[in-house]
């Protein structure tokens, strides 16, 4: 055991002298070239990056020797990076603008030294779809077509989701696609009337990334409005200014001693002026003689303002007659009329209502009033200025269908005009209060409504009738369409029931219906038709509205 020990000794002291005498016989070169390789460092912390369309950056980290020196450059011009060059390494700022495209993108920055580059991918996502537009669509009632609102997006989306939820109406429903690529798409809404403001949720999903966006609109099914509140003032009455291109509106606040008129735009019906009145307004009539507005008021004198001042320039005092009742004399101003030559009618009633006075007036002789003498016993209830502004006529009170009658400066005696036939027609119902009378624009013709319901046009020189509708008139207010020469187009308000009609009278048709409601309260004051824009005003109690009248027409 000893001796073989001693052995393994021996044997490792002769391989390790051999091993000194191969070393010492090899060069430097060659262990220089024997030595282990050793490469300069050039790496990025990440190579790729994945974001959203929005803009942003990123630090990405950039690992290299102090000497090396690199340059950046980026393949799209969305894409910067800073520093675009440096000598070492640290962190590197890539930054990216948002994607506005209707796809996905991608682009690179490629670091360089020498011979060598590193590539860093940025993945940029598209923009999700955005609701570009929506409007609302009214439908027939006539047709059985629903309101609805239409929705357009800037992409393609997935689905639309329309939910809602307030004291008028519920709607929780999908929309159904307009076309094949999901741009346009439509829900029916089953309470939606003119007037009113539709608050709704969409929902819908973008094909770009399938992500739910929800929208929240105000949808208003009427061009322009003018709102007010009761708590600060209602209207009593309006009328346009002898241009059209804008609106006079009386407004009241008796609590508050505050009444007023305004005067609207027609364009935005923003507020143009104010004038303080002594009185609320009962009526409103444009002078086509001197252009001033006469302003009635239930008071024993009257108000004329002058529209381009915005103030009041006169105030007209109404003596009593000698044959007037000695308690209840008829010298309270309710309305007034004129012809474009200044001759006027202006009629009166007591203060309890109860007795009613007509009387001359004349803007051509300083606005001087005359007794109606032997002529009083007509009981003239409302007053109508024809086509042409060159007759008055006068409805009689208790405003049945009965003779009608005109008067003008040349004729100051009432001519009769014997309407109280039965129309030719057996639906005409004799015992119907007259609920609203308009004149035609281009003819000696007139559109009577009367309640409970009966819709005609008379012509009145000569007497002729067109076909009687049956439709509800309690409260109604009307306007004659102005732009259609060839047919007797008619718009109606009605009050009681909340309709909206259009009647071509020409066939005795109603071709157009719809709901309608005006904030808190459907009471309609006056209707007025814009012939130069083609629109429809109506005011209410609680503010004015500005509808498409060819939207209406082409519904038909």
């Amino acid at each position: 055991m000893e001796s073989r020990t001693i052995l393994d000794k021996t044997r490792a002291i002769i391989f390790a002298f051999i091993g000194l005498l191969l070393v010492a016989g090899c060069s430097d070169d060659d262990f220089e070239k024997n030595k282990p390789s050793h490469q300069h460092e050039f790496s990025l912390s990440r190579n790729s990056i994945d974001v959203e369309y929005t803009a942003g950056f990123a630090n990405i980290n950039m690992a290299a020797d102090m000497a090396i020196s690199w340059t950046a450059t980026c393949s799209a011009d969305w894409l910067t990076v800073s520093p675009t060059s440096a000598t070492g390494g640290g962190n590197v700022c890539v930054s990216w603008e948002a994607n506005t495209e209707a796809a996905d993108r991608e682009a690179t920055v490629t670091f360089s030294e020498g011979q060598r580059s590193v590539t860093l991918t940025v993945k940029q996502g598209q923009k999700p779809a955005e609701l570009l537009s929506y409007r609302a669509i009214v439908g027939n009632l006539v047709k059985y077509e629903l309101d609805s609102v239409e929705f357009v997006f800037d992409r393609p989306v997935g689905w639309v989701f329309v939910a809602s939820n307030s004291e008028f109406y519920a709607i929780d429903t999908q929309a159904e696609k307009v076309d094949e690529d999901g741009y346009c798409w439509r829900v029916p809404l089953k309470i939606a009337s003119l007037g009113s403001d539709v608050l709704l949720a969409v929902h819908y999903k973008s094909k770009s990334d399938w992500k739910e966006h929800v929208k929240g609109l105000s949808v208003p099914f009427y061009q322009k409005k003018y709102a007010i509140t009761h708590e600060t003032e209602w209207i009593t009455f309006s009328t346009l200014s002898l241009d059209k291109k804008s609106i006079w509106v009386a407004l009241d606040n008796w609590e508050a001693d505050r009444r007023r008129l305004v005067q609207l735009s027609v364009d935005d019906l923003t507020e143009i002026k104010s004038v303080k009145m002594p009185y609320a307004a009962c009526h409103l009539c444009m002078n086509p003689y001197n252009g001033l507005l006469y302003v009635m008021g239930n008071e024993d004198f009257f108000c004329v303002v002058d529209p381009e001042k915005g103030e009041i320039v006169k105030r007209v005092q109404i003596e009593t007659s000698p044959y007037a009742h000695p308690q209840y004399p008829t010298n309270y101003a309710s309305e007034v009329a004129f012809t474009k030559d200044g001759f006027g009618i202006l009629r009166l009633i007591s203060p309890s209502s109860t007795g009613l006075e007509w009387r001359y007036i004349d803007s051509a002789n300083g606005d001087k009033i005359t007794l109606s003498g032997e002529y009083n016993d007509y009981d003239f209830e409302h007053l109508y200025v024809n086509y042409d502004q060159t007759r008055i006529y006068a409805s009689m009170y208790p405003s049945l269908y009965c003779p009608m009658t005109w008067v003008n400066r040349q004729h100051q005696k009432p001519v009769e005009v014997d309407i109280s036939a039965s129309f030719q027609s057996d639906k005409y119902y004799a015992g119907g209060n007259l609920m609203d009378l308009q004149m035609s624009p281009f003819a000696n013709k007139a559109f009577l409504c009367t309640a409970p319901g009966s819709q005609c046009v008379v012509g009145l020189d000569p007497i002729s009738y067109s076909e009687v509708c049956e439709i509800e008139a309690r409260d109604a207010k009307c306007a004659w369409d102005a732009t259609m020469k060839e047919r007797d187009y008619v718009y109606q308000v009605c009050c009681y029931d909340g309709y909206f009609e259009l009647f071509d009278m020409t066939l005795g048709d109603c071709i157009f219906a719809s709901c309608h409601r005006f904030i808190g309260s459907n009471e309609a004051r006056n209707c007025h038709f814009l012939p130069a824009t083609d629109e429809l005003v109506v005011s209410a109690i609680d503010g004015v509205w500005l509808f498409d009248a060819k939207r209406f027409r082409e519904k038909k």
